[in-house]
C-alpha cells in the first residue's frame, strides 16, 4: 500500500486512510484535500484515532458520507471499531476497514450499512458530558441571478440557535475568516460550475457548527446547510424554534426540504467514539415546491400530522415527530418519505 497523498497514511482500491493522533481531531486543510483526492478516485476517507480522540462536527459530517469512517483504536491494540456506532472492524485490502464478517448481516456488503448488534465493550462504555444537539439538514434552491448573496441562511440559523452571526467561515477547520457574505458569494462563483464546500462556526458562548455545500444545477443555485446547535445536560434543546425556521423559509420561497435531529453529544461541540452516538428525528418540512407537486391534499393526508406554514397559496408542510427520544421516530420518517417519494427520492 502506498499513501497517495500527503495527510494519507494507507491507500487501497476503495479507501485513503488518515492516521490522526490528537485529543481533538478536526477537518484541517490537509483531510480536506485528501477528501477531494478520494472523490476523484472513487475512494471513502477512513480517519482512524485512538478510542480516547474526539471529532468535530464537520468533520463527522464527513465521515457520515458514503464511503466514510471514523476508525477507533482499541486502547488495548486489540482491534478496531466503528467510532459512531461500535461495530468491530477488520482491515480488507481492498475497502480499507469493514465490518468484521461475524458482525455483518447477511445483506450488508463488504462496505458498510447494517451491522448485527455487538458493539466494542469500548463504545459501550458510554460518553462523558453528554448533552444534546440540535442537527438540521436544510436544503435551499435559489434563483441564479447576478445579484444573489449566499450566507443568508447560514446566519439566520446562527441567529436563532446561537443569538448572533456566525463567527467565521473557511473550506477548512478551523475557520478562521472573518463571517463574510460577500466573501463567501464570491468563492463560490469563483468556483463554479464546481460545488464549494465550506465550514462555518458560530459566536463564541454557544456552541454551533455548520457545514454549507453550493453547487449550480439546473433549476438554479442549490445551497444545502448541515448544522449543529449543542446544549448543555439539563438545558431544553430549542425544537420549539423549528416552525419558524420553516415559516421563514418557505416565506422567501427557497425551501426544498428541512429534517431535524437529536443527536447525544458533549456541550463543546464534539463527539466521542462511544455510546449512544446516533440521531433520532424530531421532525420534517417538506418546502412549497413538493408540497404544490404532491398536492396539499396528498401531503396533508401523510401518515404524520402536518401543519401548513407559509405564504397561504404555496405552503411549506411541517411534520413534527417527536422530542428526539424515541427512536421509532425513525419508521415514522421512512413513512413520510415514501408518501411523498414512493420511489425512494428525497422530497423536491
Amino acid at each position: 500500500m502506498t499513501a497517495r497523498h500527503p495527510a494519507v497514511d494507507h491507500s487501497t482500491t476503495g479507501a485513503l486512510v488518515a492516521l490522526q493522533e490528537r485529543p481533538v481531531v478536526w477537518f484541517s486543510s490537509w483531510l480536506a484535500d485528501a477528501v477531494s483526492a478520494s472523490a476523484a478516485n472513487s475512494q471513502g476517507l477512513q480517519v482512524v484515532t485512538p478510542a480516547h480522540s474526539r471529532v468535530t462536527f464537520p468533520l463527522r459530517t464527513v465521515l457520515t458520507k458514503p464511503g466514510g469512517r471514523w476508525v477507533v483504536r482499541e486502547s488495548d491494540g486489540s482491534g478496531h471499531y466503528d467510532g459512531l456506532t461500535g461495530v468491530p472492524l477488520v482491515w480488507d485490502d481492498d475497502a480499507g476497514y469493514v465490518t468484521a464478517p461475524e458482525h455483518r448481516l447477511p445483506d450488508s456488503g463488504k462496505r458498510e450499512g447494517k451491522a448485527a448488534a455487538a458493539p466494542s465493550p469500548t463504545f459501550r462504555a458510554g460518553a462523558s458530558e453528554l448533552g444534546g444537539h440540535l442537527l438540521l439538514d436544510l436544503r435551499l434552491l435559489h434563483p441564479a441571478t447576478e445579484d444573489l448573496r449566499l450566507g443568508g441562511a447560514a446566519e439566520s440559523l446562527s441567529r436563532t440557535f446561537a443569538g448572533a452571526a456566525p463567527a467565521g467561515w473557511g473550506t477548512s477547520e478551523p475557520a478562521l475568516a472573518v463571517w463574510d457574505r460577500d466573501g463567501l458569494t464570491a468563492l463560490c462563483r469563483q468556483r463554479a460550475p464546481q460545488p464549494t464546500w465550506t465550514v462555518l462556526v458560530g459566536p463564541e458562548g454557544r456552541p454551533f457548527l455548520g457545514t454549507q455545500r453550493v453547487s449550480r444545477v439546473r433549476s438554479g443555485v442549490k445551497e444545502s446547510l448541515t448544522v449543529m446547535a449543542a446544549r448543555s445536560a439539563g438545558e431544553e434543546l430549542p425544537l420549539g424554534s423549528l416552525p419558524e425556521v420553516v415559516r421563514e423559509f418557505a416565506g422567501q420561497g427557497t425551501l426544498q426540504s428541512l429534517t431535524a435531529y437529536r443527536l447525544p453529544g458533549r456541550p463543546d461541540g464534539t463527539y466521542e467514539p462511544r455510546a449512544p452516538s446516533l440521531p433520532v428525528p424530531v421532525g420534517m418540512a417538506v418546502g412549497p415546491e413538493g408540497v404544490a407537486e404532491a398536492g396539499l391534499a396528498h401531503a396533508l393526508d401523510a401518515p404524520s400530522t402536518g401543519h401548513r406554514l407559509g405564504p397561504s397559496m404555496f405552503p411549506a408542510v411541517w411534520f413534527p415527530l417527536g422530542s428526539g427520544t424515541d427512536p421509532a421516530a425513525w419508521r415514522r420518517l421512512d413513512e413520510l418519505l415514501r408518501h411523498f417519494r414512493p420511489d425512494g427520492g428525497q422530497p423536491a
